[in-house]
């Protein structure tokens, strides 16, 4: 397979999938035409290094497939499907949450139903604003900063790999990927502070987290920052090589030590509200620190299970190269 076919297959998997097969035809036409005339000029085939050239000067494979597709105001065609399914899925993680503990803690305090009900709708509602902003300027900061990205423009086109080399990322996951680790780190930075959601006599009930986040701050800190890493990567080049797979593959045994030690903590949250309220805060308390523990443990499984898929996918690659 020429440095043409291995171009063309790595833009392919930058194109939305009804499109893939007219884009790539007109690209593959237009290409071939411009080798055809060089090498005319020539007298000659090209070489590897002139077909190289060649293909630099087009661009990378991702600006090349985002020229093929019209262009939005805020969030271009080739994102926006993801950008819904982002915020359907950030807006449930966010909203059904706050609404489900504001809604239980709300119960003690409330004098009747309808404050109970007003407090949560409003809760749901600051959290749905919250979700939405920060979901839009991640989305907005991937689709006007991409032609930015400087490493676009040193990319080296004999490093393409063939059709069957690297395992195939699906787009999705790393957009999504990158929303969920952008959101949390927003958050875990304090940059931007979820609404208070929780008050009393308009006196906000007070949420403390335990010492073990502040050990574990910067731990978690390099995690965030190595996992969007790996998703960045998959966006621009979405095809696995043995070296990411490793670094991922380092990235969750790291986060299922986190997760161990997070647990054998086993206290999260302390809740601060009015003394009378003592023994009803109590048994909140307690069992919003249950449903920590147990998200954590789902968490841990989840990791656990990247893990292993990740070392089946390396062996499942390996296998067919040592048999040559």
């Amino acid at each position: 397979m020429d440095l043409i076919d291995r171009y063309l297959t790595a833009v392919r998997r930058h194109l939305p999938r009804p499109q893939q097969d007219d884009i790539i035809s007109e690209l593959s036409d237009s290409l071939r035409s411009e080798v055809e005339e060089r090498e005319h000029s020539l007298s000659r085939p090209l070489n590897e290094a002139e077909q190289a050239e060649l293909l630099k000067r087009r661009g990378h494979p991702w600006l090349m497939a985002s020229r093929y597709l019209p262009q939005q105001y805020l969030i271009g065609p080739a994102l926006y499907p993801y950008y819904r399914q982002s915020l359907s899925m950030i807006v449930f993680w966010v909203v059904l949450p706050i609404t489900l503990i504001g809604g239980a803690l709300n119960a003690i305090y409330a004098d009747n139903a309808m404050q109970v009900w007003g407090r949560v709708l409003s809760a749901a509602w600051n959290g749905a604003l919250y979700s939405v902003g920060i979901v839009t300027i991640v989305f907005a900061i991937l689709e006007r900063e991409r032609v930015r990205i400087t490493a676009l423009d040193n990319w080296n086109p004999t490093r393409l790999p063939t059709a069957s080399e690297g395992r195939e990322v699906p787009r999705s996951e790393s957009v999504l990927g990158l929303v969920f680790g952008f959101t949390f780190l927003i958050w875990w930075i304090d940059l931007i502070r979820v609404p208070e959601f929780m008050n009393y006599d308009g006196e906000p009930v007070a949420f403390t987290l335990a010492p073990i986040w502040s050990t574990l701050y910067l731990p978690i800190l390099v995690s965030l920052v190595a996992w969007i890493a790996i998703q960045a990567i998959d966006l621009v080049r979405p095809w696995r090589s043995l070296a990411v797979s490793v670094v991922d593959i380092g990235l969750n045994l790291f986060n299922v030590a986190l997760i161990v030690i997070i647990l054998r903590a086993g206290h999260f949250v302390d809740i601060v509200a009015a003394p009378q309220f003592a023994d009803r805060v109590e048994s909140f308390e307690r069992l919003l620190n249950n449903i920590v523990t147990g998200t954590f443990i789902v968490i841990g499984v989840i990791s656990a299970y990247e893990l292993i898929y990740e070392l089946w996918q390396i062996c499942r690659a390996r296998r067919p190269l040592l048999q040559r």
